[in-house]
């Protein structure tokens, strides 16, 4: 017999044992993308979700709220994090002479990874390289998850200015597999609709494509995500 901490959710037995929270999490882990088989994609879980922006009259990052799966260790399963609404960071004043490359970052804590005695708070944080004259980006904290980087130019009084953000963090989704629409039909009355909208792929099937089909395929209109 070979058994495995996972499942959700069992109720304690006589010897208290049940639902472990990495139990919890490798069951919700098998709900996402998956880049191994149990093994979650990290990632955003829309493009408005977690989303960096600068502000501009300040050495400020505005985070946008959304949901976010983390994954820490391939065994660990999935931290889903959902965050209400947005908040602010502040970074380091720039470098007058010099560039940087401020990288920010989303981090789940987790005590048998990190050590029992770190707090357990989702965190939301932003890391500054050296200035240089091309700068490198610095190392990212054990754990951490990079949402977006961004170069401050020499002398800079905000975050918004200059050159855009880049590496912005992946989008993630459900772990679902290819729906057919047994009816055709045009935009917002197209039964796939609700199923696009959730990242759902779908191929439709009928006499008429869904206003934002991108191919056909004899008489099967393919909705591409």
């Amino acid at each position: 017999m070979v058994t495995v901490t996972a499942g959700l959710a069992i109720d304690l037995n006589d010897d208290g044992d049940g639902t472990t929270s990495i139990g919890m999490r490798r069951a919700l882990a098998v709900l996402f993308k998956q880049q191994a088989p149990g093994v979650a994609t990290p990632g955003r879980l829309g493009a408005d979700h977690f989303v960096v922006s600068g502000a501009p009259t300040s050495m400020e990052y505005s985070v946008s709220g959304g949901g976010l799966v983390l994954v820490r260790t391939a065994s660990g399963g999935a931290y889903l994090v959902g965050m209400p609404s947005s908040v602010t960071i502040e970074t380091e004043p720039a470098d007058g002479v010099n560039p940087r490359i401020d990288r920010i970052y989303a981090k789940q804590p987790d005590p048998p990874i990190d050590g029992a005695a770190v707090p357990t708070e989702f965190i939301i944080d932003v890391v500054s390289g050296d200035p240089a004259a091309s700068p490198l980006p610095p190392a990212l904290p054990a754990g951490a998850f990079e949402l977006s980087r961004k170069e401050i130019g020499a002398g800079a009084t905000n975050t918004q200015a200059g050159k855009p953000f880049t590496n912005i963090a992946p989008i993630s989704g459900l772990n679902v597999g290819l729906i057919t629409v047994a009816q055709g039909g045009t935009g917002a009355t197209n039964p796939g609709d609700a199923r696009i909208a959730l990242g759902v792929p779908t191929i439709h099937t009928g006499s008429s494509a869904p206003a934002n089909s991108l191919g056909r395929d004899g008489d099967v209109y393919f909705q591409i995500i």
